[in-house]
């Protein structure tokens, strides 16, 4: 029977030994929850429609109208040209939205450079009044960059904006002289 008391008695200390691990190293965990329901908005309110030199321009709109690319967008060396209705912004909401024109990117980019004279990119409003412009000019010559800084107030259910690009390379620019340009339109919301 010694025996059989000297293993139960192990047994016991080992079993106490365990439960007070075990409960030592036990945790109390409390859960917190989050609940959203994420659909897809059915339209914007502000978008970009073609507007008479888009086609000229080469001018292609996607995403739901809230991005428009320009491929073919050209300025003869040493005269201004004037895409005046490149594209056009409209508020389709019954609210007034609060719009920036800004560069997407600190730079603006490409081989030429060297050979740009300036890009100046104007919004002009319903009444064909200069809202916000912002003005690319690599040497500094006619102003220096510019960049617009503010929003300007894009009315409920107003007419088309329009967005004008004046260009102006250089005389001494080639055919294969190009400057790749990101900007964004801020809409507040």
């Amino acid at each position: 029977m010694k025996t059989n008391i000297k293993k139960s008695l192990k047994f016991i200390t080992l079993l106490l030994s365990a439960l007070l691990i075990g409960t030592a190293s036990a945790s109390i965990y409390n859960y917190m929850q989050i609940t959203a329901t994420v659909g897809v908005k059915a339209t914007y309110v502000v978008n970009f429609y073609e507007g008479n030199d888009t086609s000229k321009a080469g001018g292609t709109i996607t995403n739901n109208n809230q991005t428009v690319t320009f491929t073919n967008m050209e300025g003869p060396n040493g005269t201004l040209a004037t895409y005046s209705d490149a594209v056009r912004i409209c508020n389709n909401d019954t609210t007034a939205h609060n719009i920036k024109l800004e560069i997407d990117s600190s730079t603006y980019n490409g081989q030429a450079q060297s050979n740009l004279d300036y890009i100046k990119i104007t919004i002009y409003d319903s009444g064909d009044t200069a809202v916000d412009s912002l003005q690319l000019d690599p040497h500094g010559d006619d102003g220096g960059d510019i960049s617009a800084t503010a929003f300007h107030s894009l009315n409920a259910n107003d007419a088309w904006w329009r967005v004008q690009w004046d260009i102006l390379w250089f005389a001494n620019a080639t055919a294969s002289d190009s400057v790749n340009i990101t900007l964004k339109i801020t809409v507040e919301s």
